[in-house]
């Protein structure tokens, strides 16, 4: 029983660890696509990034992302599986949409200031 413990410890561990990285560098990677979107809007007019814009990279590209990386999620969730590992689905959805909401209040404060 110990050492199914440890595989789902090590499960999660692994889990949380890819996770939090791939958020990370999707974060960093849109928050720079979207300076240099109003960077070169600022040469013409009207000056900045457009409302559509603005509500596609606030809303609709982190919805996106959080689908995708459930979906994904539950992918590993199958193939650890088979391992005898055991991973809650209700921890997975929670934190891919705690992700998913933390992408949408960052994306919209930057695409709107």
């Amino acid at each position: 029983m110990n050492n199914r413990l440890s595989l789902s410890v090590f499960g999660y561990a692994v889990y949380l660890v890819g996770l939090s990285t791939l958020s990370f560098v999707f974060y960093w990677i849109i928050r720079i696509w979207i300076a240099m979107g109003r960077f070169t809007a600022a040469d013409g007019p009207p000056g900045d990034i457009g409302d559509t814009e603005k509500m596609f990279y606030s809303f609709v590209v982190p919805i996106g992302y959080g689908v995708i990386m459930t979906l994904l999620s539950f992918v590993y969730r199958q193939i650890v599986g088979k391992y005898s590992v055991h991973m809650s689905a209700v921890l997975i959805f929670a934190i891919n949409v705690l992700i998913t909401v933390y992408l949408i209040a960052q994306f919209r404060i930057f695409a709107f200031s």
